[in-house]
C-alpha cells in the first residue's frame, strides 16, 4: 500500500509538471502575441487639406483712370453690389435682356461723362425704356455706375438699397430719398432713336 501511494504522489507530480509546461506555453503564446502586435506596421494618419478660402473682407475698385479721366477708387466690402450689378440682377428676375449704356464725354468741369441707360423689352421694342440721366461723373465707368443707380430709382425709389450699396454711392442714395433728383429722364421710344454716345 505504501508503494501505491508513491506511485500516486509520483503521477500527480507528473501532472502537475505538465500543467506548469502548459501555464509556460501560454504565457509564451501571449509573448508572442506582444511582439507580434508591436512589430506591426503602425497607421498612417493622412492630414486633410481644409477647403476653405479666407475671403478678402473688401477691395477696391479703380473706376477710371484711362484717357485722361481721373481714377475713382470705391471701396466694395464682400457683401456689398455696385449699381451695375444690382440693375443686372433687376433685369434677370424680370427676365428682361441686360440694360445697355451709352456713355458721352462733354467738355466743362470735373463731371464731364454722362450717360444713357436702355432698358431693352424682350418682345417688343417699342417698349423699350430709355433713361436720360442729367447727372454727371468724373469718369465714364463711374457715370455709367452712377445712371444705374438712377434707373433703380426711378423704377423703386423705396428699395433699401443703401444696405448692398458701397459708402460712395450709399450716400448718394440716401440724398436721394430725402431730396429725389430730377425724373424726366425716363421715356419709352424706339430702338432706333439712339440720342449718341458710345454703347458699352
Amino acid at each position: 500500500l505504501p508503494l501505491a501511494m508513491g506511485r500516486d504522489r509520483s503521477n500527480a507530480g507528473a501532472s502537475g509538471g505538465g500543467g506548469g509546461g502548459g501555464g509556460k506555453a501560454a504565457s509564451a503564446g501571449d509573448a508572442t502575441n506582444t511582439v507580434t502586435g508591436a512589430a506591426a506596421p503602425a497607421r498612417r494618419l493622412h492630414k486633410i487639406k481644409s477647403n476653405v478660402i479666407t475671403a478678402k473682407p473688401e477691395r477696391t475698385l479703380s473706376l477710371g483712370g484711362g484717357g485722361g479721366d481721373t481714377s475713382v477708387a470705391v471701396v466694395v466690402k464682400q457683401w456689398q453690389r455696385l449699381p451695375k450689378q444690382l440693375l443686372q440682377e433687376h433685369c434677370d428676375r424680370q427676365k428682361a435682356p441686360k440694360p445697355e449704356y451709352y456713355t458721352q464725354q462733354r467738355a466743362g468741369g470735373g463731371e464731364q461723362h454722362f450717360c444713357r441707360v436702355r432698358l431693352p423689352d424682350s418682345k417688343n421694342k417699342e417698349k423699350d425704356q430709355h433713361f436720360n440721366v442729367p447727372l454727371g461723373a468724373a469718369t465714364a465707368q463711374d457715370a455709367q455706375h452712377l445712371a444705374a443707380l438712377y434707373v433703380l430709382f426711378q423704377l423703386n425709389p423705396s428699395l433699401q438699397l443703401h444696405l448692398k450699396l458701397p459708402d460712395h454711392y450709399r450716400d448718394r442714395w440716401l440724398e436721394w430719398q430725402r431730396e429725389p433728383p430730377p425724373s424726366f429722364g425716363r421715356r419709352a421710344q424706339r430702338s432706333g432713336d439712339g440720342g449718341g454716345g458710345s454703347k458699352e
